[in-house]
């Protein structure tokens, strides 16, 4: 039977998804142990309630800590450690590389950062990348590729672009004034669309989310 006061050291040597070197050196040990005919138990106990085990290990962990003598080696680095220093170097190459890019201008414009948009859980919908990335069917996206011949908006008042359907359509001011009422608590409109990206996200991909093209034009055509 193998005491200890250490709650996580047990929950990772359960959880087989974790291969911290300690933990896999204490696996090693046991299998080793377990070959040999032996019944291996670990069991968590309360530490500083008088164990005479446990208090034995914290004096001993206290002089070894104190020991000058003892040869210490910190030259391996912990997996976790890094696999976050590669993150953190992969999103700034990103950030470089978007930042760089001339490409994407519109869904530059909701994302500039992408810390920001990987901070972000959003369940992607076809209204919602068709308007953070300009494609799909907005009339100004399929007339510039010769898809239709005329890119007014079905409201009459110009384009159909991003920007006229986020911010001036009138066909889509039941599901702007939603919005516009969120924003407002704490700022005038309109704002950026970097903010509706990401401050506002929620009620922002909402308001996109409830938009029926389909309905917009046969209203329009009425």
């Amino acid at each position: 039977m193998v005491h200890t006061d250490s709650k996580i050291t047990l929950q990772l040597l359960q959880n087989k998804k974790k291969h911290k070197k300690l933990i896999e050196q204490i696996r090693t040990k046991v299998q080793e142990m377990e070959q040999r005919e032996w019944r291996v138990e670990f069991r968590w106990i309360k530490a500083h309630t008088g164990h005479r085990g446990n208090e034995m290990a914290d004096q001993q962990a206290k002089e070894a800590a104190r020991n000058k003598n003892i040869e210490e080696c910190y030259i391996k680095i912990p997996k976790n450690v890094v696999m976050s220093e590669q993150k953190e170097q992969s999103v700034k190459w990103w950030q470089r590389e978007w930042t760089q890019t001339t490409k994407g201008a519109i869904t530059k414009a909701f994302f500039p950062k992408i810390e920001d948009r990987l901070k972000l859980r959003l369940n992607v919908t076809p209204n919602f990348t068709a308007i953070v990335t300009g494609h799909g069917n907005i009339k100004a996206y399929l007339h510039k590729y010769k898809i239709i011949g005329d890119p007014t908006c079905p409201c009459r008042k110009g384009p159909q672009t991003v920007q006229h359907i986020v911010f001036d359509s009138p066909l889509l001011e039941k599901e702007r004034e939603k919005l516009k009422a969120v924003v407002t608590r704490t700022e005038n409109w309109p704002v950026s669309c970097n903010k509706l990206g990401v401050q506002y996200h929620k009620k922002f991909k909402e308001c996109i989310d409830n938009i029926n093209w389909n309905e917009e034009q046969r209203n329009s055509s009425q």
